[in-house]
């Protein structure tokens, strides 16, 4: 199945809310890349951004 028909959802197996595995699962990243770049973004961007921008992905998201 290609990207274009998968849609963009949290998987109830993931760590925290399960954002970035479900992410991870969208894009076919492995989700450890994912949450590094998240921990360099977390530490260039900020604390605050970065939490709200999760805390937002995970209320928007279905959960799968």
């Amino acid at each position: 199945m290609d990207n274009c028909h998968r849609s963009l959802y949290r998987e109830r197996r993931g760590m925290i809310l399960g954002v970035f595995q479900g992410l991870a699962t969208w894009s076919g990243l492995p989700v450890l890349l994912l949450r590094i770049v998240a921990v360099i973004l977390l530490f260039s961007v900020g604390f605050t951004p970065m939490v709200i921008a999760y805390l937002g992905a995970a209320l928007i998201l279905p959960s799968r």
